[in-house]
Parts: structure tokens; sequence; C-alpha cells
């Protein structure tokens, strides 16, 4: 071998293993986007003062210098406002929602999905929003580990299971990330049955609902990894009390759940952040200036 060809395998050995460049804390930090009206309209109930303008999804990522979106429509929407987040480096679509939505099942935006997956790159995975339902009987199902029971859900596990097949299948790896609450593992009377759901999905994004519950929120994050010890898991932060108060976070429980978010993320127990809602990234709240100070702060840490 000549001097040439051995000083080019040696490069290519350290090209190999050199370790991966570390991400940023703000890599791995998402919106989840609503459009203006799903939340603050005039008639919203979550107490929320009406929004005097339209604030597009992309413009709060811009403003909070976030590159990631779970975006959370119901209307298949058109490629003009797709064309729009072209710009953002991840993008999520929902694949399910609460029933009263237009579009919430399945079979209502699988094929849409996937399409659209087609059309855009930076398409990285879907939500199963509100997927699973909070109180009702456990259902027993087939499983690759025999017959087991299973809670509830928004379109059926055989579904699920159909859903699973076809992202293995798929050309690229599209995440597949479930929604959970602190609640669930109260509602449910025996919550391992959320175990065969967590088995399905690759990552989840893992909510305390109600602000008065945040000081908790150490406990039922225990209580929800002894489900799902090594399940990637991303850690919703609120930026208004919808669950609770249906008013504003307290500068003290902000201040504990984004504490609590550094560190778990620099010790690698969670993925990321998820802020809600992109709506009301624009509001003079509390909780959204600290957030936006937290990611200013805190956005070029790595670990």
């Amino acid at each position: 071998m000549s001097a040439q060809m051995s000083l080019l395998a040696v490069v290519a050995i350290l090209l190999a293993t050199r370790p991966a460049s570390a991400s940023t804390l703000l890599d791995d930090c998402w919106l989840w986007g609503h459009e203006t009206g799903q939340l603050d309209s005039p008639t919203n109930r979550w107490g929320l003062p009406v929004a005097k303008e339209y604030y597009h999804q992309a413009q709060a990522c811009r403003d909070f210098g976030v590159s990631n979106l779970c975006c959370i429509r119901w209307d298949k929407p058109s490629k003009t406002f797709r064309d729009s987040l072209r710009g953002l480096k991840r993008l999520t679509w929902p694949m399910s929602g609460h029933r009263k939505e237009a579009n919430s099942t399945y079979d209502a935006l699988a094929d849409w999905n996937f399409a659209v997956a087609d059309e855009m790159p930076n398409v990285t995975g879907f939500d199963l929003d509100d997927f699973i339902v909070a109180r009702g009987p456990s259902i027993e199902v087939e499983t690759t580990a025999g017959r087991r029971m299973v809670c509830p859900t928004r379109f059926p596990y055989a579904q699920l299971v159909e859903l699973r097949h076809r992202l293995d299948a798929y050309p690229r790896r599209l995440e597949l990330r479930l929604v959970v609450y602190d609640e669930l593992l109260d509602q449910r009377k025996d919550p391992k049955d959320l175990v065969p759901v967590l088995e399905l999905v690759d990552s989840v994004t893992y909510w305390t609902w109600k602000a008065k519950s945040l000081p908790k929120l150490p406990e039922y994050f225990r209580r929800y990894r002894a489900l799902a010890p090594d399940k990637r898991t991303y850690l919703g932060i609120y930026l208004w009390d919808f669950g609770g108060t249906h008013g504003e976070i307290s500068a003290e429980d902000m201040k504990f759940q984004l504490d609590f978010a550094l560190e778990k993320w620099k010790s690698r127990e969670i993925d990321g952040v998820v802020f809600l809602a992109t709506s009301i990234c624009n509001r003079d709240f509390p909780a959204v200036k600290m957030a936006h100070e937290w990611i200013k702060a805190n956005g070029g840490c790595t670990r």
C-alpha cells in the first residue's frame, strides 16, 4: 500500500470513529403550534384574552429562535400554508386528536400525513395528541407478547399496529410521538395498561396538565418513567394554565419546571422540551417572557 493510500485509510478511520457533534439545547427545543383562534377565539374556554391579529406559527418559531414545530391543525392545511413551514428544521403533524375535532381519526389523517411527508423533507414525524382516553375500561388485545389489557384510545389498537408497520417501512425515519398527561397515572385504574401503547411509539411528550400540580412533577415523572424507562421523552411546558385556573402561570411555577427541564435534559433523562403554544408566544405573559429568556440563556448548552 502506498504512503498516500495509507494516509487516506487513516483519515477515513478517523472520520468514521470521531464522536458526533454535540447537539445544543436549542436543537432540542420545540414549539407546539396552534393557529390563531384555535385557543384564543372570542368563545375560548381557557380564559385567554382574544387574539388581536393573526400570528403565524412560523413567526413564533422565528421570534423564539426555535426551528422545530409540532403543527396541530385538523383541516389538512393548504400547500400555501405547508410551504410557509419549509424553513423549519423539523416538523410534525397530528395523527389523532379529540373525537370532536374534524379529521381526528387514523382513517382521515394517515394517507394525507404520509403524502405530506413525501412532499416535505423536514417532516420528521407525527403526534398522537389526546390519543389515550383518560377513563374507561381496559380492552383486551392481541400483541406480539400475547393477549394483554390496553387502555382505550382514539382509534383502535389494531390501527396503531398498522401505523407502526407503515412507519417502519417508510424510506426515512419518521417519529411517532405520544402525548401523556400526568393525570393519566391517577385516572387509569391500572396505569400498566398504557404500556402496550407506549411500546408502539418512538417517543412521548409528557405534560403536567394543571399548574397547581407542578410541585409534584418530579414524583409523577418518576411514575411515568417506571412505565417507560427507556422511551425517548420530551417535556411539555405550558405557557398558560389551560388545565387549572385558566390564567397565567406564576413565575415561581414557571421557574420550577424550566429548572427541572434543564436538569433532566443535561442528565439525558429527557430528549427535548416542547412549549405550548405558538399562538400566545407574542403575549405579554410572565411565562412567555421566561421561556423566551430561558431559551436565549441556555440554548447554547451542550451535554
